[in-house]
């Protein structure tokens, strides 16, 4: 009995641990997918606002570009009217910071208004020279940093002038963060420089990052989504497994204990019904918890009866209401003897 209890308990075990590991390993999957889709989701709802957003500034300054006062200041050439007509468009574009309406022969950087327009800056107007060119992020962290946007200056299909918006950074940034994100953790990159971040990067475990492209822009958006297989959710599976497993062999300690003790006292009921049976001094009472036991008590007694009345022709009816007619001992059968009388049978 104590190897039986030994294998079924490995059998058990057994079957808890392979059932929770392919429950494991089959949510894992998908959860994984859900995850990684809701990501993804996110990050292209990310970059199309950003894309939306720099696309309007772009029309914006594009219909600013044939302003009459700007195509005037251009023709004659004059920094005057060039000021005056750059301070009259910062009237009409919210957080702007500076509108510069510069000459391509331009070549100087200005560090007397802020922000200063740095050799950054410079470039995107020779860029601007040559088509329209991205918008991004000059300068270094702290004062001086802006976003800034250059579009051409066209007339009769010939480039005349540029303007040089210098916005907050915060314009973009501030739409970044006004972003949802439930599952993951984003950075907006330009280059190798990170703008902004959204979420939390402690939850994403070491999953490599995935990219997205900003439209209207040199950006990228790195998102990364939580790790499926983290420390918490093996530690989780691994005590409700052990947990498991503990109440199931638990479970057949204290069964096998307390089967064993039934056994004990029945087989020595048993034992005892059958020596005061053969030796004519059986008692009422034999107290057993099986009752399969009782109906082979019961069985013995009809059988020593048997044996007892064996050499008559036509035995007595027996106490017990049965009637047994034996010719001869060889005949007798023992087929059913230890069948319990409710129909149990053992």
């Amino acid at each position: 009995m104590r190897k039986l209890f030994y294998l079924l308990a490995a059998a058990i075990v057994l079957m808890i641990l392979t059932t929770a590991f392919g429950i494991y390993w089959l949510s894992q999957s998908d959860i994984t997918k859900a995850r990684e889709e809701s990501a993804v989701a996110e990050a292209k709802n990310v970059a199309l606002g950003l894309s939306a957003q720099i696309d309007l500034l772009n029309k914006t300054l594009d219909k600013m570009t044939q302003d009459p006062d700007v195509l005037n200041a251009v023709a004659l050439g004059n920094n005057g009217l060039l000021k005056m007509a750059a301070a009259k468009l910062e009237q009409y574009i919210p957080d702007i910071l500076k509108i510069r309406i510069l000459l391509p022969d331009t070549h100087e950087i200005d560090d007397q208004t802020q922000p200063s327009m740095g050799f950054a800056d410079l470039e995107l107007v020779r860029e601007t020279l040559n088509g329209n060119p991205f918008p991004g992020i000059q300068g270094e962290k702290g004062a001086g940093r802006h976003f800034a946007i250059a579009r051409g200056i066209y007339q009769n299909g010939k480039i005349t002038g540029v303007i040089l918006a210098s916005f907050d950074e915060n314009v973009v940034l501030k739409s970044l963060r006004l972003a949802s994100i439930k599952n993951g953790y984003m950075e907006l990159k330009q280059g190798p420089v990170v703008l902004g971040t959204l979420g939390d990067k402690m939850a994403v475990g070491h999953i490599d990052a995935k990219e997205i492209n900003v439209a209207n822009t040199n950006w990228t958006i790195h998102y990364q989504y939580p790790d499926s297989t983290g420390l918490g959710d093996l530690a989780l599976l691994g005590s409700l497994i052990f947990t498991t497993s503990f109440v199931a062999l638990l479970a057949l300690f204290v069964g096998h204990r307390w089967l064993s003790n039934i056994l004990r006292q029945d087989l020595e009921s048993l034992m005892k019904a059958f020596k005061d049976i053969m030796t004519h001094n059986s008692q009422s009472n034999y107290p057993l918890e099986l009752t399969e036991f009782t109906a082979a008590i019961s069985n013995l007694m009809q059988f020593k009866r048997v044996l007892d009345y064996g050499d008559r022709e036509s035995p007595a009816e027996l106490e017990s209401g049965v009637n047994i007619i034996v010719n001869d001992d060889d005949d007798f059968d023992i087929e059913g003897l230890f069948d319990e009388v409710n129909g149990f049978k053992l």
